[in-house]
């Protein structure tokens, strides 16, 4: 509403009784009081409104926003999940026996190579051995037969069986 100071209302009363009359003023300043009741309602009404509107954006705003929240926490919580599983399965595989990050096809020829080395040693050791104690006439392997035998790549690993043979089955020849 627009600010009028005493002095513009009284100079707006001398102008209506001046127009309108002393006869008819009080009635006119009823009908205009009464008009002006009516606009202030309806004014105030419609302030209400759009206030009940807006709060009701508001509302509807923050329960989108709940929403999203939800949404994202949802997410959130599967992607952790995801990201445990994956962190498991990760672990478990760097975590098994057949593991080696740098592994190849030579890698796996030098690591049959160096058990056949090994075995041959652990051979060639004990047929060293049963020899003396036997007394037969078959010389054990020279270290040059067992560095060819060691270089000699083989197409598949050794059963067990065949790795070791028993003594039972020599001392029986």
């Amino acid at each position: 509403m627009p600010n009028i100071s005493s002095i513009e209302l009284l100079l707006i009363l001398v102008v209506a009784l001046l127009v309108i009359g002393p006869e008819r003023l009080p009635a006119a300043i009823r009908t205009a009081s009464l008009w002006m009741g009516r606009f202030r309602r309806s004014f105030y009404k419609v302030k209400a409104e759009i206030e009940r509107e807006i709060n009701a954006d508001e509302v509807r705003r923050q329960l989108h926003n709940e929403s999203v929240l939800a949404d994202i926490r949802d997410t959130k919580s599967e992607v952790t999940k995801a990201a445990g599983e994956a962190r498991d399965s990760v672990n478990k595989i760097v975590n098994s026996k057949d593991f080696d990050p740098g592994a190849s096809a030579a890698t796996e020829e030098q690591l049959r190579n160096a058990a056949a080395e090994r075995e041959a040693a652990v051979t060639g050791a004990g047929a060293d051995k049963e020899e003396s104690d036997s007394g037969s006439d078959q010389s054990a392997p020279t270290t040059a037969e067992k560095e060819e035998l060691a270089s000699t790549p083989d197409p598949e690993p050794p059963p067990a069986a065949a790795a070791q043979p028993s003594p039972a089955g020599e001392s029986g020849r």
